[in-house]
């Protein structure tokens, strides 16, 4: 029998890569909605085969449990806040972080998530992992803010990093959660200004 040349081997590992990430983009897709419409308990395997179509042997062959699943849908629709440059300066990278905080709430993909992500914090062990994650990376992006207004004399040297996230994010996760207000570039700014009146 002929062997495959170099390029149907190439031809054929895209075609499997491709119905892999179709497969994987059908069953997320799937568990998002379920998780949105239906809050945590929706979300089962078996109503995941039942919507996206996926067979639940390919599921598994994915994922171990719908726990994983779901790890994989935050992880899939959460933002990242990036590090600001050093160089821009202490007001510059508070109104950049906010910005990007309400860009990331204005996505509509991650905002319809957010409300399903606070019921599942309580519930799920491996979703709270995942939140100390994605909590972390943007700790070490507002450390090194803070690092910046300390280094800049606009704050004390025992900043808390924490706190100063709550004053900042805070007010736009409030308004993003109540719908008042909305969200937009004037309000986050308001709430960059207000920050920096007080520090």
């Amino acid at each position: 029998m002929r062997q495959a040349s170099q390029p149907e081997h190439v031809e054929q590992a895209q075609a499997i890569d491709g119905r892999i990430a179709r497969t994987r983009s059908a069953v997320l897709r799937s568990a998002t909605d379920l998780l949105v419409e239906g809050g945590p308990s929706a979300v089962t395997i078996d109503a995941i085969v039942a919507h996206s179509g996926v067979a639940k042997s390919t599921i598994y062959r994915h994922w171990e449990s719908r726990d994983e699943v779901l790890v994989d849908v935050i992880e899939t629709c959460a933002p990242t806040l990036q590090a600001p440059d050093p160089a821009l300066g202490f007001e510059t990278a508070v109104r950049g972080v906010v910005e990007q905080a309400r860009a990331a709430l204005n996505d509509p993909e991650w905002a319809r998530v957010i409300p399903a992500l606070l019921l599942l914090k309580a519930h799920q062990s491996e979703i709270a992992d995942l939140e100390e994650r994605i909590g972390r990376h943007q700790d070490e992006t507002l450390d090194a803010i803070v690092a910046l207004g300390v280094a800049e004399g606009r704050l004390p040297a025992d900043a808390d990093t924490e706190e100063l996230a709550a004053q900042l994010i805070g007010p736009l996760v409030f308004a993003h959660l109540t719908g008042r207000p909305r969200v937009t570039k004037a309000f986050a700014e308001r709430v960059v200004d207000s920050f920096l009146r007080g520090h």
